[in-house]
Formats: structure tokens, sequence, C-alpha cells
């Protein structure tokens, strides 16, 4: 479990940092748009937004800002 907690305070150290955030946040938004159009397009376009709709666009931007990070992490100097 604390191996765990440490992961998750180095993820959000690196999300922090404002640089990081920009390039992991500029991802998201080109990849999240893509993805929602490609997957949830149908229900965008006929305005079927309920809730799960809404959660998995919301999860078209949150991924890929994830994945991004994690590759940043890897620029963070070892504890």
């Amino acid at each position: 479990m604390r191996r765990v907690m440490r992961f998750m305070a180095d993820l959000w150290r690196s999300a922090c940092r404002p640089a990081v955030f920009q390039r992991c946040g500029t991802t998201a938004v080109a990849v999240g748009t893509l993805l929602s159009l490609v997957n949830q397009g149908d229900g965008i376009v006929v305005g079927r937004f309920d809730r799960v709709l809404l959660l998995r666009i919301a999860a078209n931007y949150l991924i890929p800002f994830v994945v991004s990070n994690l590759g940043a992490m890897t620029s963070l100097p070892r504890r």
C-alpha cells in the first residue's frame, strides 16, 4: 500500500509541474477529442447527453492526460 501511495504522490507531483501540465493537457485535448468523436460521436450528434456518455467523454480526456504524465514521470529525479 505504501508503494502505491508513493507512486500516486509522484504522479501528482509530476502533474503539478507547469511544463508537464501544459504538455499533458495539450495531448489530452487532442487525443480526447478524437476519441470522443470516434467512440461517442453518434451520441454527441443526436444530443443524447446522459451520465454514462458524459463519464465516457471525461475518461477520453483523463486517460491520455494520465498516460502522458506517466511518460513525463520518467524525467523526474529518483528519490
